[in-house]
């Protein structure tokens, strides 16, 4: 069914970025289906057994933020990223041209926000990756995550989303946004 919201439609994905773009949504989607289990069974532990599972609050903390950012570059594709349509609506029917340069400097400033964040943070995958003793979640001697492979994942979904940002402003000056 389409949205009435023509501006949110699913815009088309560059044949390389599509494949990347679903698969981090859906390992997202597969980690929360993984996330409730461990939830339900550390209740279920602290019911009947009077045994939580070790770490479930430390790896739902770590679990959110990966979630969010394998998710981040699909939320942006599906028009689904928060952003004030007024305007945009507005500048739809009066000049589309000009609504689409403006979605192509709101894809590119996103683009490059999102890239300084992702060269800032780099740094800090590889001290956590060279020294994964000293980056971890959690309490020494009763559970420990290592903060690396979060970080990997922020790092990945920082790259899939600048992409994303970068076909966004593409298809906004060639006309193809939705």
């Amino acid at each position: 069914m389409p949205s009435r919201h023509p501006e949110r439609q699913p815009r088309r994905h560059p044949a390389i970025l599509a494949p990347i773009v679903i698969g981090l949504n859906a390992l997202g989607s597969i980690w929360i289906i993984g996330l409730m289990l461990l939830i339900c069974s550390d209740i279920l532990m602290r019911t009947l057994f009077n045994a939580p599972i070790a770490g479930v609050a430390e790896m739902v903390a770590f679990s959110i933020v990966g979630i969010v950012f394998l998710q981040l570059a699909h939320t942006l594709s599906t028009g689904a990223l928060t952003r004030s349509d007024l305007v945009l609506d507005t500048l739809a029917r009066r000049t589309p041209r000009l609504r689409g340069y403006v979605l192509a400097v709101y894809s590119l400033t996103g683009a490059v926000l999102l890239a300084i964040a992702l060269w800032r943070f780099f740094p800090s995958l590889m001290q956590a990756w060279d020294r994964p003793e000293r980056h971890f979640m959690g309490n020494p001697g009763f559970f420990q995550i290592p903060t690396w492979p979060l970080y990997a994942l922020m790092v990945i979904g920082m790259a899939a989303t600048i992409a994303q940002f970068a076909a966004g402003a593409l298809a906004a000056l060639t006309g193809e946004d939705g």
